[in-house]
């Protein structure tokens, strides 16, 4: 989510062309970012208390998703296929280059030129983004793994209590404010892990010693609303 924050997200929608022309059903995106030109689906999931898929069931769902890539290709959107239980670096490789298509598809789409004016480097900043994100996670993959669900946690959180809140009572947030700048040396606390001093401030990430707990490295883009300076 955070790497396509400068696009709308529409979730589990049904676009008027993504319908299966062998059973004229419409199909569902989990994710889907119109201006990016890029959903996404997540795949090898199973219900609660579902059983085994017999072959024929595994072959009719291979076929539907095999529809399902082809009908977004044709739409000029790239579908991005997220299995939870696969490597996560695999599918960040495979999502920076579905990325590099939909950049290519709109450079050489029909939109206007003003449009692809405007996406075109929100696409390169969504690339940059993948790209830090991969590299924390190949430094750190089990604590970097923990900082993204954790993040995941608080966003859903979040969307419950904005769901759940009557609109007169809506609080401002720090995302509307501007974001602090961090160096080392300086004491913070975390939302979650409390009080700490920063250790490092590399490029695309910050690394802070909490008082009641271990080192931790964080994308910087996911930890800079969980963070305020202590003074």
């Amino acid at each position: 989510a955070r790497i396509f924050e400068q696009f709308k997200e529409q979730d589990n929608v049904s676009p008027a062309w993504l319908i299966n022309p062998a059973t004229k059903r419409r199909l569902k995106l989990d994710k889907y970012y119109p201006e990016a030109g890029i959903a996404c689906r997540f795949v090898g999931l199973t219900a609660k208390g579902q059983g085994r898929q017999s072959d024929w069931e595994v072959l009719e769902t291979e076929q539907r998703e095999q529809t399902r890539v082809e009908l977004c290709r044709q739409n000029d959107v790239q579908l991005v296929l997220i299995d939870p239980a696969d490597d996560p670096l695999k599918q960040l490789d495979n999502l920076s280059q579905q990325l590099v298509r939909a950049s290519r598809v709109l450079a050489q789409g029909n939109r206007s030129v003003k449009e692809k004016q405007k996406w075109m480097p929100f696409l390169s900043d969504a690339r940059d983004r993948v790209g830090k994100v991969r590299t924390l996670l190949n430094k750190s993959t089990e604590q970097m793994m923990g900082n993204l669900a954790e993040s995941w946690r608080d966003r859903e959180a979040g969307r419950v209590a904005e769901l759940t809140s009557a609109p007169a009572e809506k609080k401002p947030t720090k995302r509307g404010g501007k974001l602090p700048t961090f160096t080392n040396g300086q004491r913070v606390c975390h939302d979650h892990f409390g009080e700490g001093v920063i250790t490092k401030v590399d490029n695309g990430s910050i690394s802070i010693l909490f008082d009641a707990s271990q080192e931790r490295t964080f994308a910087t883009e996911l930890v800079q609303e969980k963070l305020a300076p202590i003074s």
